[in-house]
């Protein structure tokens, strides 16, 4: 007995040592599983190159068509005003397919214009074009704009905020802040009343985890019986107990991973997401985004990773 309480000591040492280890592997087949996917990417990108160089020779045909049409012109304020085209929403797929081809696109003019732009800012110094599209775009998230000025210009309101602005003048545009966006890990919360979505994704790929949180919650007063006020207060208290549960959930969908998630995008019902929100520990963006799919959660990650597009 002269050593129990060293030896406890040492016991109590090794399970927390195990305890850590164990953490450590879940979280290293999580950051394995990233890998696989960023690889899994490249081999994608390799195949598009081969696209890319075709899209290259075409774009060069159409310069060539456009210079030849601008010299019979008789000049430039004579030429009709092209139509604005309106914007459209891009699915992740449809985006990567977009950036493929603008990474197609070479000059050796260096007169390609990537234009990364945060939030508040205007755009003032660059082309005319761009400040009306910055402009157009509207957008709390910033916007990124590409141009080739004898082709076209293209805004992208990305789905996640532009953190700075950068602008470059150069052969060849520069994807890959948006290739990025593409790729970046997220916690969605889709808040509805008496259903809510609890997903952990790695990219637009798809779910790591997903938990569907269930309960009662009231959705129109009865008729008769009740007064509005009682019926109001006991739906609170629904929508109260659904959020505990959803909190609940949260470290089962986090176990392990809780490092991974960049930022939380939440959507829903806003009482329930004003409950909700301070358990997630998260830079928290709020996005408009539908009813999630019971059958097919992984649907919501289109508009999770979804582009708006604008062209002029």
């Amino acid at each position: 007995m002269f050593d129990l309480l060293g030896k406890k000591k040492l016991e109590d040492e090794i399970e927390r040592l195990r305890s850590r280890v164990r953490e450590l592997q879940e979280e290293n087949g999580s950051l394995a599983l990233q890998i696989e996917r960023r690889e899994d990417k490249i081999r994608k990108l390799a195949a598009a190159s081969q696209e890319a160089s075709l899209a290259l020779k075409a774009a060069e045909q159409r310069i060539a068509a456009l210079q030849e049409r601008d010299e019979k012109a008789v000049g430039k304020e004579d030429l009709p005003r092209r139509e604005d085209r309106s914007s459209s929403f891009l699915s992740p797929r449809e985006t990567e397919q977009l950036l493929d081809r603008l990474d197609g696109q070479r000059s050796n003019y260096d007169d390609l214009l990537s234009a990364y732009l945060a939030p508040g800012s205007a755009g003032e110094d660059l082309p005319p074009e761009v400040g009306y599209l910055v402009k157009r775009a509207g957008s709390d998230r910033g916007v990124a704009v590409f141009t080739d000025p004898l082709l076209f210009t293209v805004a992208l309101v990305p789905p996640f905020p532009i953190e700075e602005s950068k602008i470059a003048w150069a052969g060849s545009f520069q994807t890959g802040p948006l290739r990025e966006m593409l790729d970046c890990p997220v916690l969605v919360v889709a808040a509805h009343a008496g259903e809510t979505l609890l997903g952990l994704a790695l990219g637009r790929e798809g779910f790591q985890e997903t938990a569907i949180v269930k309960s009662t919650v009231k959705e129109k007063h009865t008729k008769g019986g009740w007064s509005q006020k009682r019926f109001e207060r006991l739906r609170e208290e629904d929508i109260r107990q659904h959020a505990d549960l959803v909190v609940e959930r949260l470290p089962e969908i986090l176990k392990g991973r809780r490092s991974i998630p960049a930022r939380a995008v939440v959507s829903g019902e806003p009482t329930l997401l004003k409950m909700i929100v301070p358990s997630l520990e998260l830079p928290v963006l709020e996005a408009k985004i539908g009813r999630f799919d019971r059958k097919d959660p992984e649907k919501i990650l289109e508009e999770v990773y979804g582009f708006v597009c604008l062209r002029r």
